[in-house]
C-alpha cells in the first residue's frame, strides 16, 4: 500500500510540477512576445485531469470519503442524504445533479477535486512561475488530504484564496459575490467577508516576533488544562449541531500529535518568516507578501493551538490555504539566492509525506494511503 501511495502521489507530484513548469515558461515566452497566454493551455488542462483523476479514483483516502460517499449512493437510491438534508444549496444541487442522472462517484469526487486545484491555480494565473512549487506543497505537504477530507470547506477556502484579487483591486460587490458563492458550498464562508476591511491595511512584521509567537502556540496546544479547554468547546460545537465533524477527531489528532512531522510544518514555517523580509525585497511586490504569510502564519498557529478539537480546527482551513503563495515565494527567492535551503525545503516537504504514509499506515484508520475505489468494490 505504501508502494502504491509513494507511485501515485509521486507520479502526481511530478505531472504537476512539470506541467507548472511548462506553463511558466510558455507565459513568459508570451509576456516577451507582448501576447497573453490563455488559462486552459494543454499543460494546465492536463494538471487539473491528472488531479481530478486522482480525487476520484480514491477509496477511503480523507476520513470523510466513506462518508460522504455513502450519501451520495443513497441519494442516487432515494432521491435523499443519508446522514442529513441540511448541507449547503450550491453543493446540493450538484451532488443531486450527478445523482438524477446517476453518474458514477468517481466523476462526482473528481469534479470536487477539480474545482478546488482550478480555483488556486486560476487565481495565480498571472504568476504560472507558482505552479511547479503548488505540486510539492499541495501533494507532499497536508494540503492533499486536507482537501479530501473536509472537501466542501476545503473548496470554499480554494474560492476565498482567487477572492483576495478583489480584496486587493478593492472591488467589494465582487469580494461578496465570490464568498457568497462559496458559502453555497460551506456556510462558514460567509465569515470570510470580515477579511476585506482588515487586509487592506498594512500589518507590522518583525521576524523574532513571529518565531516566538510560533513557540507559544505549541506550547499553547501542549498545556493539558488548555488543551481539555478546548476540547470541551469542540463537544459543545459537536452538542448543537456540529457533530459531522467528530468523527474526524481521530485522524486529525493522530496527524497533529507533535512528533517528526510536526516539526517539519514548524521548520518550514520558521525559514519562511527568517527569509520573509529578504524575499519582501527581493519581489517587490507590496505588502501581497506580506498578507500572504501572515495568514499561512495564522493557520500554523491556530493549527498548533487546536490540536483538540476538529470542529474548531477546520477553521483553519481559510488561513492554511495561503501557504500556497506564501511557501512559493519562498520557494522562488531561495532558488536563485539559497540553494541550499531551496533543496532542504524539497527534501523536508518529502521527508514530511513519505513519513505519513509509513506512519499512518500502523494506525487504526488510515485516510492517508492510496487505495483505488475498484480494488474494494465487488
Amino acid at each position: 500500500m505504501v508502494l502504491t501511495s509513494i507511485l501515485v502521489y509521486g507520479s502526481l507530484t511530478a505531472i504537476l510540477f512539470f506541467s507548472g513548469k511548462f506553463a511558466a515558461e510558455r507565459q513568459e515566452i508570451r509576456w516577451r512576445m507582448g501576447m497573453d497566454t490563455p488559462f486552459f493551455a494543454p499543460e494546465i488542462i492536463l494538471a487539473l485531469l491528472a488531479f481530478a483523476f486522482v480525487c476520484g479514483a480514491r477509496w477511503n483516502v480523507g476520513a470523510d470519503h466513506l462518508s460522504y460517499l455513502k450519501d451520495y449512493q443513497y441519494l442516487q437510491q432515494t432521491g435523499h442524504f443519508f446522514s442529513r438534508d441540511d448541507y449547503e444549496p450550491g453543493f446540493k444541487f450538484i451532488s443531486k445533479f450527478f445523482a438524477f442522472f446517476n453518474i458514477h462517484f468517481f466523476f462526482y469526487f473528481a469534479l470536487w477535486g477539480f474545482l478546488q486545484l482550478f480555483f488556486v491555480l486560476f487565481a495565480f494565473k498571472d504568476e504560472r512561475n507558482f505552479y511547479p512549487y503548488f505540486a510539492i506543497i499541495i501533494i507532499l505537504g497536508e494540503l492533499f488530504f486536507t482537501w479530501n477530507n473536509g472537501m466542501r470547506q476545503s473548496l470554499a477556502s480554494c474560492i476565498f484564496l482567487y477572492s483576495y484579487k478583489y480584496i486587493e483591486e478593492k472591488h467589494f460587490l465582487k469580494f461578496l459575490i465570490t464568498i457568497i458563492a462559496a458559502s453555497l458550498i460551506h456556510y462558514s464562508a460567509i465569515f470570510c467577508i470580515i477579511f476585506y476591511f482588515i487586509l487592506n491595511r498594512d500589518i507590522p512584521f518583525n521576524k523574532y516576533i513571529y518565531l516566538l509567537l510560533l513557540v507559544i502556540s505549541v506550547i499553547i496546544g501542549r498545556i493539558s488544562f488548555l488543551a481539555n479547554f478546548i476540547q470541551n468547546i469542540g463537544q459543545i460545537l459537536s452538542a448543537v449541531g456540529y457533530d459531522e465533524y467528530e468523527k474526524t477527531k481521530t485522524t486529525i489528532n493522530n496527524l497533529s500529535n507533535f512528533g517528526g512531522r510536526s516539526l517539519i510544518l514548524l521548520t518550514i514555517c520558521a525559514v519562511n518568516i527568517w527569509f520573509l523580509p529578504e524575499i519582501y525585497k527581493y519581489f517587490n511586490y507590496g505588502k501581497r507578501i506580506k498578507i500572504f504569510f501572515i495568514l499561512y502564519f495564522l493557520g500554523i498557529i491556530s493549527y498548533f493551538m487546536l490540536l483538540n478539537s476538529s470542529i474548531l480546527a477546520r477553521g483553519t482551513y481559510y488561513f492554511s490555504i495561503f501557504q500556497l503563495p506564501s511557501l512559493a515565494y519562498l520557494f522562488l527567492y531561495t532558488k536563485n539566492n539559497k540553494k541550499i535551503i531551496y533543496y532542504g525545503l524539497i527534501a523536508l516537504f518529502v521527508i514530511y509525506s513519505l513519513a505519513s504514509y509509513y506512519l499512518d499506515l500502523s494506525r487504526p484508520a488510515d485516510f492517508t494511503n492510496y487505495r483505488f475505489f475498484w480494488n474494494h468494490i465487488i
